[in-house]
């Protein structure tokens, strides 16, 4: 019944297009990666032209637990929901006790006001309801992406008063948090400077400011934070990311070295893909290096966990590859450039919340139906983000392979096409037109 209470609802405001374009977490065709994708379109692009970017993180203290019931139907009765379904939900929320028991003990029931069941499947999706506005009360001053209960203000700050205009933003979340029973844990809110600081005399080794009822709030600023599972870093180099990837994959191989004897192919095949390699490619599209420094970091991880299967350890690394059938970390990586830009362009993902990717409709020009027009780049952080770096490999890629049906189509004629490419067992090389 909860499920179907869930996707009726989530219907219901899908087609009718109330959930806000900037929240990404518990919704259909949104993702971590691709709420990313977007922001580094927005800060590269501002990098690129020299200015910097100020990024506001916060956090909500016991998000979930804090949602008042009472205010939270109210927001759903706004929202033009069923009576049925409202009192159901009511039902769902409301007349909840809790107590304590100490050994054999209980003390007495009191009844439970606030906090939407952690654990349940209607759960998540009404607290994206009850926070759902929350972007467009700061629309005006700045840009507030949200993930669930994650939240991140951030302003391109072109003159110092873009700085108050981005202060003023977060006096207005603190109201709203107020308003809605909501707190902010300002320990863990952190304030983080992209770019160069030094045109406009601005101090990122200060603290970020905010004064709140009568006081002040504090903001720590530092050099780089962890969003959504990807450290962003003040240049935007991703190199303390990749680092610390790195260093996590090696210690999961060194448990399997340690547990596992004598690996045969298939078997380190399921250990590798599943411990070690899914660290070394989450979110890869927002992070992908285009220094050989950082690339051979990433692959040195690969060229040693390809030596725990003895029968291949004296092989160079391009033949175990190839007896192991495993491609070049290098190569998985452009190639899950190509299914995100093949989900954007064919609709896979939310049409509201997709990065813009400029389309080239000149068809006297070669290539495929769904070409896309390279841009201009002054910075390497701009020429080798996302949608700067894959027009060209996009580009490249004929009809057969980009019109296809499904997802998992376009990655078997992706394969298909780049099944002779050098780069899928030597990782010093690059795909190329043939």
């Amino acid at each position: 019944m909860e499920s179907m209470i869930r996707d009726i609802i989530a219907e219901y405001f899908t087609i009718n297009k109330l959930f806000s374009s900037y929240q990404y977490g518990f919704i259909k065709g949104r993702s971590a990666t691709l709420q990313l994708l977007n922001i580094m379109e927005d800060w590269t692009s501002a990098l690129n032209l020299g200015k910097q970017v100020e990024v506001v993180y916060t956090d909500f203290a016991k998000a979930f637990d804090k949602v008042p019931h009472q205010r939270l139907i109210i927001k759903l009765k706004s929202y033009g929901l069923d009576d049925r379904l409202i009192s159901w939900i009511s039902d769902f929320l409301c007349c909840r006790t809790q107590r304590v028991r100490i050994d054999s003990s209980y003390s007495s029931p009191i009844p439970v006001k606030s906090g939407i069941p952690q654990g349940s499947v209607l759960g998540p999706l009404l607290f994206v309801i009850y926070i759902n506005d929350l972007p467009e009360v700061c629309h005006n001053l700045c840009s507030l992406f949200l993930f669930a209960d994650d939240a991140k203000l951030y302003k391109v700050i072109h003159q110092l008063d873009d700085l108050t205009l981005l202060v003023t933003a977060c006096q207005v979340l603190l109201e709203w948090c107020d308003k809605w029973c909501m707190t902010l844990n300002t320990d863990k809110c952190k304030a983080l400077t992209l770019g160069k600081t030094k045109a406009l005399n601005f101090n990122t080794n200060t603290t970020f400011d905010i004064p709140h009822n009568g006081g002040i709030i504090h903001l720590e600023h530092i050099s780089s934070m962890k969003d959504l599972g990807i450290t962003i870093d003040s240049e935007l180099n991703f190199k303390e990311h990749i680092g610390g990837k790195v260093k996590q994959a090696f210690s999961m191989l060194a448990i399997i070295n340690r547990n596992f004897f004598n690996l045969d192919k298939e078997t380190f095949k399921l250990l590798y893909k599943s411990l070690v390699r899914s660290h070394l490619e989450y979110g890869h599209s927002v992070w992908n290096p285009y220094r050989i420094g950082l690339i051979s970091d990433l692959e040195r991880v690969q060229k040693r966990a390809t030596k725990l299967v003895k029968c291949c350890k004296k092989l160079s690394y391009s033949d175990r590859l190839r007896f192991l059938e495993i491609p070049t970390l290098k190569f998985r990586r452009t190639r899950g450039d190509m299914i995100e830009v093949f989900k954007i362009l064919r609709g896979f993902y939310d049409a509201d919340t997709i990065p813009i990717l400029l389309r080239n409709h000149d068809l006297r020009t070669r290539g495929n139906d769904l070409k896309l027009l390279h841009s201009r780049s002054r910075l390497d952080v701009r020429k080798y983000s996302f949608s700067s770096r894959i027009v060209s490999l996009w580009n490249m890629l004929p009809n057969s392979v980009i019109l296809s049906e499904t997802v998992n189509g376009f990655k078997n004629n992706l394969d298909k096409c780049w099944s002779t490419q050098d780069l899928y067992y030597n990782w010093e090389a690059d795909i190329v037109n043939i």
